[in-house]
């Protein structure tokens, strides 16, 4: 993994205001030409299942969008090693053994005449109930953090994320069609190379994209390493993806062992547990690590 941008003060911020507000953006993380590649890995990954994709209206006349991207083309395994920042973020809220779990890609396309009202998607919190009822003590425990990465610019006119700060709170679900927004929503804009991490819990939906321009964005979901995701990301993800992903990449996208080692043995480094023949891990109660 590179070194981080940001110090660890830096990164404790971004952390306490992602726990206190609910989301947090960090600015700049990616550099023009990693902006360009990324553009040109998410056209690639589009058009490569565009026919199933159109069948099933996965691309559509407003959005074009692709699952488990992580798996499908070499150039996305490797961008939370390159720009490690909204994973040592994450990290801080959900445990050093998290892991990213899927890689969405998100084009919503200019959508001509504009209506306010018109939203790109619908108001909602991820993975509730278990994110927004949480099972301890009856007060919210983060088991999902989103981090939607800024392909393009996020701007009110091109549909900037409706984000509701401190939501994630409430242990409330937002009401599911509303005849208008609730009150106390903000937008997520951000500088192209930004990242916008929210805890799955919080409030919000997208906006329409009443741009010139499409409006390409990545969105990576991190979780508790022992939180089972929505999807099977290790069959979905095919195994030439996997193949081609190095130890550390599997690792940070779940595909290894995702159980950590017993913390009886947390003082054992990474080299000394995958030393351990089988025999020995299995006595010692070390999973495959």
């Amino acid at each position: 993994m590179n070194p981080s941008k940001l110090n660890e003060n830096e990164l404790n911020h971004h952390a306490f205001e992602l726990e206190k507000e609910g989301y947090t953006i960090i600015p700049n993380i990616m550099s023009d030409l990693d902006l360009e590649n990324a553009k040109n890995a998410i056209d690639e990954t589009l058009e490569q299942e565009k026919t199933i994709a159109q069948k099933y209206g996965l691309q559509n006349e407003n959005l074009l969008m692709c699952f488990n991207a992580q798996g499908k083309h070499r150039y996305f395994p490797g961008m939370l090693t390159r720009h490690p920042e909204p994973f040592l973020v994450a990290q801080r809220i959900l445990g050093k053994d998290m892991f990213a779990h899927n890689l969405a890609i998100r084009k919503p396309l200019p959508s001509g005449k504009k209506d306010w009202s018109k939203l790109g998607g619908h108001l909602h919190a991820d993975w509730h109930p278990f994110t927004v009822n949480p099972f301890i003590g009856g007060k919210h425990y983060p088991l999902a953090i989103q981090s939607v990465w800024c392909i393009s610019e996020f701007t009110e006119e091109n549909g900037a994320t409706y984000i509701w700060p401190g939501s994630h709170l409430s242990l409330k679900v937002p009401p599911e069609q509303p005849k208008k927004l609730p009150s106390g929503w903000i937008r997520a804009k951000a500088s192209a190379g930004s990242a916008v991490l929210w805890d799955s819990s919080l409030w919000h939906t997208s906006g329409t994209n009443f741009g010139e321009a499409p409006r390409y964005s990545l969105v990576f979901y991190f979780q508790r390493w022992w939180v089972r995701g929505f999807n099977d990301a290790y069959r979905l993800c095919p195994p030439k993806g996997r193949q081609q992903m190095t130890a550390e990449e599997k690792k940070i996208w779940g595909l290894e062992a995702a159980v950590p080692p017993n913390t009886h043995f947390r003082e054992m480094t990474d080299h000394q547990i995958k030393s351990l023949t089988p025999e020995e891990k299995a006595v010692l109660n070390i999973a495959a690590f």
